[in-house]
């Protein structure tokens, strides 16, 4: 019974998507689009407040190989300790492919590239991989994040194998 819900759902938000008109999305592309970029610029200066300024408070953030966060004092917490520990991000470009608005919540996909400097490592670290953030629409109409995921393309188990460059 849970399954066939979870199906419905989805088939309802996708129908959503679908009956938005174009210039709808291509709004909400142009929106998310400043929001990305706003945010990989505060990334890159570390400029916390400012990125953690663009999270509601009650944020939940699932990262790539780390349990699940809880709010912005977590987010801080991990930023922190990775500060701490010497991380630097160099380059940080993300690039949203699909964009759909349910309700007032506006849900992104996109991809994105990093590059990391991590202490003891001989050469900085690449990453490449694919991401979903859902925003929620603030009563003064700006979109914040309230839920947030990524993960990486590149496969754990193959880095370093004989053969991988």
């Amino acid at each position: 019974m849970r399954a066939i819900r979870c199906l419905v759902v989805t088939v309802l938000v996708f129908a959503v998507a679908a009956a938005a008109p174009a210039g709808e999305n291509e709004k909400l592309m142009k929106e998310v689009e400043a929001i990305g970029d706003a945010l990989a610029k505060a990334m890159l200066e570390d400029d916390v407040e400012t990125m953690f300024a663009m999270y509601v408070e009650d944020a939940i953030s699932l990262p790539n190989f780390s349990p699940r966060m809880d709010g912005i004092e977590a987010f801080r917490k991990s930023h922190d300790e990775m500060a701490g520990a010497g991380m630097k991000i160099l380059s940080f470009t993300n690039e949203p492919t699909d964009v759909w608005k349910a309700g007032d919540q506006v849900i992104e996909i996109g991809k994105y590239t990093i590059s990391l400097e991590m202490p003891g490592a001989p050469a900085a670290i690449d990453d490449v991989g694919k991401y979903m953030t859902v925003y929620v629409r603030q009563a003064d109409g700006s979109l914040k994040i309230k839920a947030e995921t990524w993960n990486t393309d590149m496969n754990p188990m193959e880095m370093g194998a004989p053969g991988q460059e």
